[in-house]
């Protein structure tokens, strides 16, 4: 999912106050009382503003909750980064997607809006829309990890495989997110690695 362009950028420091201090009362209302509490109206209480400086800011409570899911996605897939910087080449593609997955899961459990605004964004979209595509940052990574892998996809099959796996891992991910039992969890992320490693191999 792409974010809405910002309807407007503050460049005083009093505006950027202003428009932190919105996120941060959204974020209070979503960690106290979830999504549905967050309406523009409640966001601006929270905030100590009026409803109009909102406004300014944001088209309604959906952008600035797309903006809050973005910034918490961007925050766990960083994580991701970190972990795929630190990793040697020529461990085997399972091996390595396995514990980027993992990693995320951990990040993305840790975080603490993270799942609340995750199931938010999913609900907003079909599946069509909320997976990610070949330009997304998850098709990145999974190029990256077959190039430590030094695995080569065929080139006549190379989009179709990457578009396969980049679905796979999004939507089986977000499954063991959902997970309370982390044994299940892993269980899960586990046979996504064992999965798409016999699937490249």
């Amino acid at each position: 999912m792409k974010t809405r362009p910002p309807k407007k950028i503050p460049t005083q420091a009093r505006a950027k106050a202003k428009r932190d201090a919105i996120l941060r009362g959204a974020v209070k209302l979503l960690l106290e009382e979830g999504p549905a509490a967050v309406t523009t109206t409640s966001i601006s209480q929270a905030a100590g503003v009026p409803v109009g400086s909102v406004y300014q800011y944001f088209e309604d409570k959906d952008d600035i909750l797309f903006n809050l899911y973005h910034t918490a996605y961007n925050e766990v897939e960083s994580k991701v980064l970190d972990a795929l910087a630190a990793t040697p080449e020529g461990q085997s593609f399972a091996h390595t997607l396995g514990h980027l997955n993992r990693t995320f899961w951990l990040a993305a459990r840790e975080h603490p809006t993270f799942r609340a605004l995750t199931r938010w964004a999913n609900s907003q979209r079909s599946l069509w829309e909320v997976t990610p595509g070949l330009d997304s940052s998850l098709a990145a990574l999974v190029v990256k990890t077959l190039k430590i892998s030094a695995i080569s996809l065929p080139d006549a099959r190379r989009e179709v495989m990457l578009r396969t796996m980049v679905t796979t891992i999004s939507i089986l991910v977000d499954q063991a997110i959902e997970e309370d039992n982390e044994a299940e969890a892993d269980a899960l992320i586990s046979e996504i690695a064992r999965l798409l490693g016999t699937y490249v191999s």
